[in-house]
């Protein structure tokens, strides 16, 4: 994990001084030193995200000229378009007997990285747009490169030994190219890729809904059932995530607080102080495989700032709502799957059951309670007829 995370923070880091010096967007906060370790663990993920983004994009401009869609809506067809695509290509390259063009669990899980970048790149000016490209292609090679110069039979004992693995381990083909694996541990979600994929999308609906309905914002998009899919891996990704929201949540405020720093530069300070921390407690925690590890710091440095830029009256009750459809994916999906030893509710008793019909319970009482606050069709026709007169 050690190599994944130094070149995921030197990205973050390059970002900020990038967004602060030229105002660019890097393609995103999380896109080039996410895909810089993406494209060294699996080699498909290169064209495969090349794919996503260049579909992504077009997407984009079609959708813009014939449909009504702006702002968060077409980022998340931009997301849908950049899994869906490459998916459906490489999938049918693969029926068709071209080999090694299987999508892995991994590639998979950071296919929503190329339509994030394409809706960046939409969004800019087409000589702001080339001079991002430019300079997220410049980063990318060479954070790539240090990745490939760390990851080598020499320092793997130092650097692919310490923590659970990540681009030192079997599955990693930058590890395999250079004859430096030190681990059998791969990466595994336990489920079908369709089943993955029904899962994120559940997810993108239940959190929609909540803002839609109610005006409040879950703690992330793909989080929850990301999150439940680790936790049934590895019981310790539950509570690092819980302890690891709140440290990194009260450090970005603090540091926002006495910097006025916010929107993407905090954003990627907070992902950097989640991606960092995690290294040390990697090393005494016990984690199936260091991906767990690092997706779930990922997971908490933006959970951390979804927190913090809430309205503060919302947080305790986005944090309930969350909580409890966490608490509802986790057990659909352990009817579908079956946990590893190391995964929670392998054998659930009374205990996880209570806490599960607890949690269940405030979520179904914070519902209520919203679905009381919301203007009726009738109150809300009336403050519409007023705002026209």
């Amino acid at each position: 994990m050690i190599v994944a995370a130094i070149l995921t923070v030197l990205g973050l880091l390059i970002g900020v001084g990038i967004v602060q010096q030229y105002g660019l967007r890097l393609s995103g906060v999380l896109v080039v030193p996410l895909f810089a370790v993406y494209a060294l663990y699996d080699f498909v993920a290169i064209p495969a995200f090349t794919l996503g983004t260049v579909a992504a994009y077009v997407g984009l401009i079609v959708l813009q000229r014939r449909t009504f869609l702006f702002g968060r809506q077409l980022l998340l067809a931009s997301m849908g378009l950049s899994t869906t695509v490459p998916l459906g290509v490489f999938g049918g390259l693969s029926l068709i007997g071209v080999p090694g063009l299987t999508f892995s669990e991994v590639t998979f899980v950071g296919s929503i990285l190329p339509g994030v970048a394409a809706y960046n790149y939409h969004q800019l000016e087409a000589d702001r747009r080339r001079e991002d490209v430019l300079l997220s292609v410049a980063t990318l090679i060479g954070l790539t490169g240090l990745g490939v110069g760390l990851v080598n039979l020499s320092l793997a004992p130092y650097l692919g030994q310490l923590t659970p693995p990540v681009l030192y381990s079997d599955g990693s083909d930058i590890a395999v190219l250079q004859q430096a694996v030190v681990s059998d541990s791969s990466f595994t979600l336990g489920a079908s890729l369709s089943l993955v994929l029904g899962a994120i999308l559940v997810g993108l609906l239940v959190s929609e809904g909540a803002y839609f309905r109610w005006g409040i914002r879950l703690n992330g998009l793909i989080a929850l059932p990301l999150l439940a899919l680790f936790s049934l891996q590895s019981a310790a990704v539950l509570p690092l995530y819980v302890a690891g929201l709140a440290v990194v949540y009260w450090s970005i405020t603090q540091i926002h607080r006495r910097t006025l720093l916010y929107g993407r530069v905090l954003l990627a300070i907070g992902l950097a102080i989640a991606v960092a921390g995690f290294v040390p407690v990697a090393i005494v925690v016990p984690v199936s495989t260091g991906l767990h590890l690092f997706f779930t710091a990922v997971l908490v440095g933006i959970g951390a700032y979804n927190l913090h830029r809430m309205p503060p009256e919302h947080r305790s009750t986005s944090i309930a709502l969350s909580a409890s459809a966490f608490v509802g994916f986790l057990g659909g999906l352990r009817l579908l799957i079956e946990p590893t030893r190391a995964g929670l509710l392998v054998d659930p008793g009374l205990l996880e059951f209570g806490v599960a019909v607890a949690v269940l319970a405030v979520g179904a009482v914070t519902a209520i309670r919203l679905e009381r606050l919301r203007p009726s069709a009738a109150e809300r026709r009336r403050i519409a007829s007023h705002d026209h007169t």
